[in-house]
């Protein structure tokens, strides 16, 4: 795996001064957990960061079938792609924690990359990491049977906590890990209990436990040891 730090945030690295135009620039807002921060289907005019707390990414099918995308944490932007195509948004983004959300409206942005080029750079730096994690995701969830995609999932959310080793709480309900698999919950289940009796996690109420990183990589290596990226949040 490929740690990448500020792969979902343009702002942290960037200059004091320039972290100033921006907070300029923005508005912020609690939300509760729940609350849609952008809609499939609707018009962006916003860029948004989640300044604290969890937000999913998801698209709903036709048939009411959802699926989720990718999980942001606090740092993260989301609506990146939009901004800039004019397209509509492309999936939802729903509060799975109460969260405070920054908002930076397209006009504010375009004059922000025009006064400081470092945020265009970076955020075609984002840009680019995002499609990547999103890319090996993409054919992970082509070619991996339930059970790999299982493990590496996990592995992958809980080496995003910047944790090598050690036992790491991924706070993450099994209905939403079953969205993010693609896997319905009773297939879900059986495959959790049986990692539960290789003694490699612990189910535990609206979380998973990953007992130990490197048990993991031991004994599943060969699809940890690979050249993929992972986002790693400041937590």
């Amino acid at each position: 795996m490929i740690p990448l730090p500020h792969a979902h945030d343009f702002y942290d690295v960037q200059p004091p001064d320039v972290r100033a135009a921006i907070d300029a620039a923005s508005t912020f807002r609690d939300l509760p957990k729940g609350s849609q921060v952008t809609r499939q289907g609707e018009p962006s005019q916003h860029l948004h960061q989640v300044l604290s707390g969890m937000v999913k990414v998801s698209s709903v099918s036709r048939d009411g079938r959802e699926t989720v995308v990718a999980l942001i944490r606090t740092g993260g932007w989301v609506s990146l792609s939009e901004i800039f195509s004019g397209l509509p948004g492309n999936a939802d983004v729903t509060a799975l924690t109460p969260v405070r959300i920054r908002s930076v409206a397209r006009p504010a942005l375009l004059a922000l990359m025009r006064d400081h080029p470092t945020i265009a750079e970076e955020l075609l730096r984002v840009l680019s990491q995002r499609f990547s994690i999103l890319y090996h995701a993409s054919v992970d969830r082509s070619v991996l049977g339930l059970k790999e995609r299982v493990i590496k999932v996990l592995y992958i959310q809980a080496l995003s906590h910047g944790t090598p080793t050690g036992e790491v709480t991924i706070s993450l309900p099994q209905e939403e890990l079953a969205k993010m698999l693609d896997a319905g919950r009773q297939a879900l289940n059986r495959v959790l209990q049986e990692l539960q009796r290789e003694g490699l996690i612990e189910a535990v109420y609206g979380a998973v436990r990953l007992l130990s990183l490197a048990a993991v990589e031991r004994r599943y290596g060969h699809l940890i040891d690979v050249d993929q990226p992972v986002a790693i949040y400041p937590d």
